[in-house]
């Protein structure tokens, strides 16, 4: 939503008093005309509960209060018509008010007085050296952010988010060991500085470093428009990024918006503390996104505070996903190119041990080159390079955050960080026999001691473990940040039986669709089951049903550049993004993961794909959309859907523990394939 729209709205309960009287006592019929998103009308809703909390939101916006009437001033709480408070759940008006807010705010400062907020409108010198600040609570006065964001108000006491400044090429300068600070959450709700990032001199014993974190920087000798990059994690989880854009001239002259921070990730709009406490700790958060000029910078955060940040060319990362994308290809049809209908799928039938060889030699190369390519240009080289490997060692859970505006996905799953001389020929390979032991064994690989980080030919340059894949040694998940979208959720309620709305292509090439669906059906017993085999049905359905899952077992493709599901005879149009806003699809409850299993698609990968995984979680509410790297045939489909659905559904595994356990089920029927199914989706999600 817009901040002129909030802007409108608070002003008008300010001034219109039949307005604001309808809000009392109606609050839905109040804002309908206005045609808000569900979490935009929910904030209204429960926000805006009384006159203090629309006054606090007021002077949020900087709209004027004054002259409004004594009535404004006091704190009663508006009441429903029978004479009890509009909203049972709320808290009572006097305990709302006391809640200190949290709002984040920024900014730059200089000695000899680093509390004292450098104006908004004032460039920085070059080659000088400045504090940028932090801190979270009631607005600051002098704060440069565009549009403050809030933490969630329920974050429990004790809880500890690590606040990390990252640079860009050639722009500022960090002071090492200064660049990550520590905030705490107090009894009193407050939130103030467990450990700072630096101690200014001139503050040394102050009470300003209870509630501020500082960091020095160290403006560059060249002027023009430069950039920070303030990341905020919860157990290694990126929370929120702020981008920093600050004008340095040599003479500095006043400049409307000379400083200016602004949140553009934001995992979730109105995150609460029990969504972040159902995320779970991540081993490491890669956040990734445009620069700009040409290049795609990576943002590294995890574990023991590991902070790095690397940056790669437009057409290094083209290269790096052409060749990836190329061995993946290879492996399920047997050529780099793209999919065309004459291709033939590689592991029908019996495999044997030397194909399966074959192809995880071909993908850990290409995953090899890209990780190594990637990791080469960490700050701070093969110091850092190093510590990576040994944090992302041990099995653990994966975000890599994707920002607003990046429509690059990295094959993460491909990501192969044992070492290895990637310059062997084919045949001077060898597979790990810890790893051959285990796929000839009666235990699941995750139980194998490879995939629980004690590979013991982990560092042969000559040997390859499938172990080494992210893929098959974490649970990964790729949410995406999008502007007006809703909260990304943790949890699915599903106290019983789940329900499932499937949309089927008739392609007689879907030999086993019915097979298929039988097998889907039977995953539970009650299990919700809501069938269509035309586009109309698919679309009713989705637009009437309350599913956890939607799922298509479908053909995709592009219409011009218009990407595209089809289900149903090849006589049906496909279904795009706009489709869903045009049938009224919208799933404020439950929330569902929506599965996309698109066999023998053309032109339909991840850069194109993007903009329906958008769709799905933007207009439709979905709490997150599975897709895949490269097109897919039906053994994969069935083989990957069935398991991954039966360990979310019937096990209630997290969506990443459940894909990784499906890959891992693949590779233990000597199929590598799983690896090219993305979770755009929180790792963490899971039934509840």
């Amino acid at each position: 939503m817009s901040r002129s729209r909030r802007i409108e709205i608070i002003t008008r309960l300010l001034e219109d008093e039949a307005f604001r009287d309808l809000f009392i006592q109606d609050p839905e019929a109040a804002l309908a005309p206005y045609d808000l998103p569900g979490p935009e009308r929910r904030w209204f809703i429960n926000e805006i509960t009384g006159w203090d909390k629309l006054l606090q939101a007021a002077e949020q916006l900087n709209v004027p209060t004054r002259g409004l009437g004594p009535a404004m001033e006091g704190s009663a709480p508006p009441v429903a018509a029978n004479g009890g408070p509009r909203h049972a759940p709320a808290a009572p008006e006097s305990e709302v008010a006391a809640r200190p807010q949290r709002l984040v705010s920024t900014g730059f400062a200089a000695d000899p007085q680093p509390e004292k907020p450098l104006p908004a409108n004032m460039p920085l010198q070059t080659e000088r050296d400045y504090y940028f600040w932090l801190e979270v609570g009631e607005p600051v006065a002098g704060a440069i952010d565009r549009e403050p964001v809030a933490l969630p108000d329920d974050l429990q006491v004790g809880a500890r988010l690590q606040v990390a400044l990252f640079t860009f090429d050639s722009e500022f300068e960090l002071v090492e060991g200064a660049d990550v600070g520590e905030l705490e959450v107090q009894p009193d709700e407050t939130i103030t500085v467990a450990r700072p990032a630096a101690t200014p001199p001139g503050l040394v014993g102050d009470p300003w470093l209870e509630k501020r974190l500082f960091f020095p920087v160290r403006t560059p000798p060249q002027a023009g428009v430069h950039h920070l990059r303030c990341n905020l994690y919860y157990r290694q989880m990126l929370v929120q990024s702020h981008l920093v854009s600050m004008n340095v001239m040599a003479s500095p002259q006043p400049l409307d918006e000379a400083l200016v921070t602004e949140a553009d990730y934001v995992l979730s709009h109105t995150l609460s503390g029990e969504q972040l406490a159902g995320m779970g700790s991540n081993r490491l958060s890669l956040m990734l996104n445009d620069n700009g000029d040409g290049s795609h910078g990576f943002r590294f955060f995890g574990e023991a505070e590991f902070k790095s940040n690397a940056t790669l060319r437009d057409g290094e990362v083209q290269d790096l996903l052409n060749m990836a994308r190329a061995a993946l290809r290879t492996a399920a049809w047997g050529t780099a190119e793209e999919y065309t209908p004459q291709k033939k799928y590689r592991y029908l039938g019996q495999i044997s041990v030397d194909q399966l060889g074959e192809d995880l030699i071909r993908l850990a190369r290409a995953g090899y080159r890209f990780y190594a390519t990637l990791i080469g240009r960490l700050a701070g080289d093969r110091l850092q390079a190093r510590k990576l490997s040994q944090i992302m060692l041990r099995t653990g859970q994966v975000q890599i955050a994707t920002r607003q505006s990046a429509r690059l996905v990295i094959p993460a799953a491909l990501f192969y960080d044992y070492p290895l001389d990637a310059n062997l020929k084919n045949s001077d390979y060898k597979l790990c026999p810890d790893f051959l032991a285990a796929l000839n064994g009666p235990q699941p690989l995750e139980d194998a001691a490879c995939f629980q980080g004690n590979c013991p030919t982990r560092d042969a340059l000559d040997v390859v473990c499938p172990s080494g894949f992210w893929g098959f040694r974490h649970a990964l998940g790729l949410p995406v940040s999008i502007a007006g979208a809703p909260d990304a959720p943790v949890q699915i309620t599903c106290p019983a039986a789940a329900e499932m709305t499937v949309g089927v292509s008739l392609d007689p090439g879907f030999t086993e669709r019915e097979k298929h669906a039988g097998a889907l059906q039977k995953l539970q017993p009650g299990l919700g089951w809501n069938y269509a085999d035309s586009r109309d049905e698919a679309l009713q359905m989705m637009h009437a049903t309350r599913a956890h899952v939607v799922y298509f077992y479908c053909h995709g493709g592009l219409d011009g550049t218009i990407p595209y599901i089809h289900v149903g005879p090849k006589s049906d149009r496909g279904i795009t993004a706009d489709n869903l806003l045009a049938y009224d699809i919208l799933w404020e409850e439950p929330r569902p993961l929506v599965f996309i299993n698109g066999c023998h698609t053309t032109a339909l990968e991840p850069d194109s794909a993007i903009d329906l995984v958008s769709a799905f979680v933007t207009n439709a509410y979905a709490a997150g959309v599975i897709g895949t790297e490269i097109t897919i045939f039906e053994p994969i489909a069935v083989a990957f859907a069935e398991e991954c659905l039966r360990r979310f559904l019937v096990d209630r595994q997290t969506i990443g523990e459940a894909v990784r356990g499906a890959r891992l089920k693949m590779l233990k029927d000597k199929n590598p394939l799983g690896l090219v199914y993305i979770p755009y989706v929180m790792p963490s999600l899971k039934l509840v």
